[in-house]
């Protein structure tokens, strides 16, 4: 894992490096996760964070471009009594088509996810930090929809990301997927005009 994850920075890296015209930046925010699937009864929403680098590649003048990023993220749900939690780390690899039309801009595309650490709560102690039980790599999507000043660099944006993969493979398992929403603010620190 740690030898691919390598690899995928190392990539985005010489693409960035490659471009001329490339805009770099930083992103972060609130996100508002719970897991999917079968047996989530008696499971909420939890709140966590991102933040992590964006690059945008613009494809056409501003219209399209190529958004890949890296983000820290914390995921996860709780019980409804708030007495189990499970709470989940990841670096989210989300490789975006952006569509800019004026302030306004959409995006969407794949996602992979690796899993970094987490824990399991109950009654605020900890009782699992192992979780080999859950999936190393996720497979997933992303889209969302967002406002953004070019000149000054700013972005604010509401995402959706949702996991094609389960949370893991044992048969005996809860069938869960992850699902999130993020309330993303960024800024672009290269390429504004």
């Amino acid at each position: 894992m740690k030898k691919t994850l390598f690899l995928l920075i190392f990539t985005l890296a010489t693409f960035v490096a490659a471009q001329a015209q490339v805009g770099i930046g930083i992103r972060a925010g609130a996100n508002l996760s719970s897991f999917e699937g079968d047996d989530t009864d008696g499971l909420e929403s939890m709140w966590g964070f991102h933040g992590g680098l964006t690059a945008n590649v613009p494809i056409t003048e501003d219209f399209f471009s190529v958004q890949p990023e890296l983000l820290f993220s914390k995921k996860g749900a709780e019980s409804e009594d708030d007495v189990v939690k499970y709470k989940l780390s990841y670096l989210d690899v989300p490789v975006l088509a952006r569509i800019n039309a004026g302030p306004v801009y959409f995006e969407g595309g794949p996602q992979v996810s690796f899993r970094i650490g987490g824990d399991i709560e109950v009654d605020d102690q900890n009782v699992d930090d192992d979780l080999d039980q859950f999936k190393a790599t996720s497979l997933g999507y992303a889209f969302g929809v967002g406002l953004g000043s070019v000149p000054m660099g700013l972005s604010v944006g509401v995402r959706y990301n949702g996991d094609i993969s389960k949370l893991n493979d044992n048969d005996n398992a809860a069938d869960w997927r992850n699902s999130l929403f993020l309330f993303t603010v960024g800024y672009n620190i290269t390429g504004r005009e």
